[in-house]
């Protein structure tokens, strides 16, 4: 008879169970975080459904209740910079976030170049390692991840981090600079949410419903939302061989069971190739070459420019590994690996990226030991036959808004003063829609964000390549140019780097000067400084007969030519649209340009290179910008 009452019981029990929600908030709420200074700041979590939530600030209360869904936010009130502050949230249970600091707050994204930490062998790295210890300046890591569906939260754990030389190794070099510029100009606390993966494209940051207008991108991004596929899975086997294929190229003694780094390995079926190779090599790429000495000493060994994983053997003995990010270096050999007579250098190299392995640089292959000098370059014998091929990928990273879902997305409406972007490098090949695309995902973040047209900087691409004696076209100055076009957005500036990059690294070394340059336009854009926060623009030019004179905004104190003895960079064209470089005088806060081989000059180009010379800056010491009046 007591039956029904029991059951009555035990099905309002799980009634309870199904409707109560533990009080949750998105993973980059956690201690040590940094709030945005003096405005109102978004905090919002789930709880169970039409719950009270009460949130502690000091003596400070705000009340919020959850809707039917469990789902809350509440602004707090701004806040003057500073802290140590604890910050509580109840709502049934109670969640408390301890060292919390009111500053300024930036999210920090795009690809390596921005992902790449002091660490990593920066410019001055243990001079910056030692002058950071900077409590008030703090970083989170968003985890990399993907997801073809966008997500309320972060799927992987992640915290903030206090600025000391143990930390900060794992900080973002660019990013670094900035804070550390705003920490100490401003004495304000500094929060960076590190936000960025090395090679991806900008369309992978941007929401794929905004590709499907975008040109350039409209095709793959209606294949992404195609029914029927599993996501998930299709994601988790790539993994398991992206797993396998980076065990592989990583690996430094598994290789040794094929014997072919040994001094006696059979190498007579194996081609010949000349190093350094024009033509590119692919999968695990092996290389040998047979070297005599007369005589045995210490020796000096130099490849010039290595494979990007390298494993370099002496007669079998292992002389050198190269990691992605070291830095090229001459090799010590101890004699005790040499032999009179016959000697063999074996190497084993790939390339992880995009399978195009080269091999060495021109004048920096040879080894030296007793007083001579052995040349390296030449014929080697090759083969990419001894290992099973490097394993095939997909770089789902790199899918239209794969990234948004996963890592731009679940922060959005975390308070912020603005954002900080270097990227690029991986839309070179499609320049001709990165204007577009750029400005439709910076566009996005702020309706996502909901904080108006928030500051947006960003880092125009460095310097790279070959440099040419001659003037031609180049589709890195064209993505830098849709860079520069990119500025008719409300609120965004851009640090200028043409002259700071490294022609063999597509990542310089020197971040000092581009987080440096990114807070130059910080202060202008985000803090309305007046102060001169960019290089020479191009504004207008008349032509005069055989020359041309060009007049420039943000000359700041004036013109000046740095680190030559003229002024670099320029080239004229007729009607013709044939360039010749031009010889440029400095008449005030103008330039005037002239050539004998162009009698009527029409068009000018400046920078209009993949690593052009430069030497035009204003007096504040801020390089000029590319540009051409052509549209060609």
């Amino acid at each position: 008879m007591f039956r029904p009452l029991l059951l009555t019981a035990l099905f309002m029990s799980l009634s309870l169970q199904t409707f109560a929600q533990n009080l949750t908030m998105p993973k980059i709420f956690n201690d040590h975080m940094v709030l945005q200074r003096n405005t109102d700041v978004r905090l919002w979590g789930n709880a169970s459904p039409e719950t009270s939530v009460l949130i502690k600030l000091g003596k400070q209360e705000f009340n919020t209740i959850s809707n039917s869904d469990g789902y809350w936010e509440v602004f707090i009130t701004p806040q003057k910079a500073g802290g140590p502050h604890t910050l509580t949230i109840t709502a049934g249970n109670k969640i408390e976030f301890k060292d919390v600091y009111f500053g300024d707050v930036w999210l920090a994204g795009g690809q390596s170049n921005m992902e790449w930490q002091i660490g990593a062998n920066i410019d001055n790295m243990e001079e910056e390692l030692n002058d950071a210890n900077y409590p008030e300046i703090r970083f989170i890591k968003i985890p990399h991840d993907i997801s073809m569906m966008p997500l309320n939260d972060l799927r992987n754990e992640t915290s903030w981090k206090v600025a000391n030389k143990e930390n900060a190794r794992d900080f973002s070099a660019v990013a670094w600079f900035f804070a550390k510029h705003n920490h100490l100009e401003k004495d304000v606390p500094v929060g960076i949410i590190d936000d960025n993966w090395g090679g991806t494209p900008a369309e992978a940051w941007t929401p794929i419903m905004r590709l499907l207008t975008v040109k350039g991108y409209e095709q793959e991004a209606a294949e992404m939302l195609e029914p029927g596929k599993d996501w998930d899975q299709i994601i988790a086997d790539n993994e398991e061989v992206n797993r396998i294929k980076y065990e592989r190229v990583q690996d430094t003694e598994d290789f040794k069971i094929y014997g072919a780094h040994t001094m006696n390995f059979d190498d007579s079926e194996w081609k010949e190739i000349s190093l350094p190779n024009e033509k590119v090599l692919r999968d695990f790429v092996w290389l040998r070459k047979t070297f005599e000495l007369k005589e045995v000493d210490d020796a000096e060994l130099s490849f010039g420019n290595p494979g990007k994983f390298t494993v370099a053997f002496v007669n079998g003995k292992h002389v050198y590994t190269k990691i992605w990010s070291d830095d090229p270096e001459v090799i010590k050999i101890d004699k005790k690996y040499l032999k009179k007579g016959k000697n063999v250098i074996a190497v084993r190299t790939v390339e992880d990226w995009s399978n195009d392995t080269y091999f060495g640089k021109t004048g920096e292959m040879w080894i030296k030991t007793n007083g001579k000098t052995i040349d390296l370059e030449g014929l080697w014998k090759f083969s990419n036959r001894v290992e099973p091929p490097l394993p095939a990928t997909t770089r789902y990273e790199h899918k239209p808004g794969a990234l948004f879902n996963s890592m731009i997305k679940p922060v959005a409406g975390y308070t912020i003063k603005g954002a900080i972007w270097y990227q690029g490098e991986s839309n070179v090949d499609k320049n001709q829609y990165y204007n577009e695309l750029f400005e439709a995902m910076i566009e996005e973040w702020r309706n996502y964000w909901k904080q108006d047209d928030f500051p947006f900087l960003f880092v125009q691409l460095a310097n790279y390549q070959q440099k040419y004696d001659y003037p031609t076209d180049s589709g890195w100055a064209r993505l830098q140019e849709a860079q520069t076009q990119t500025l008719s957005l409300a609120n965004t500036g851009m640090a200028v780097i043409v002259d700071i990059g490294d022609a063999n690294d597509i990542h310089p070394r020197n971040k000092q000067d581009v987080g440096y340059r990114l807070w130059q336009s910080a202060r202008h854009v985000a803090f309305n400084e007046d102060i001169v926060y960019s290089g020479p623009m191009y504004r207008s030019h008349v032509i005069e007969g055989n020359t041309i004179r060009v007049s420039f905004d943000h000359t700041g104190s004036g013109l000046i030519i740095k680190n030559s003895d003229k002024v670099d960079g320029f080239a004229i064209a007729g009607k013709d649209g044939v360039f010749y470089w031009a010889k440029a005088t400095i008449d005030g806060n103008q330039i005037v340009l002239r050539s004998d081989n162009v009698p009527e000059p029409v068009y000018i180009r400046y920078a209009w290179a993949d690593n052009p010379d430069v030497s035009l800056y204003n007096k504040e010491g801020l390089p000029a910008v590319p540009f051409r009046t052509d549209d060609f």
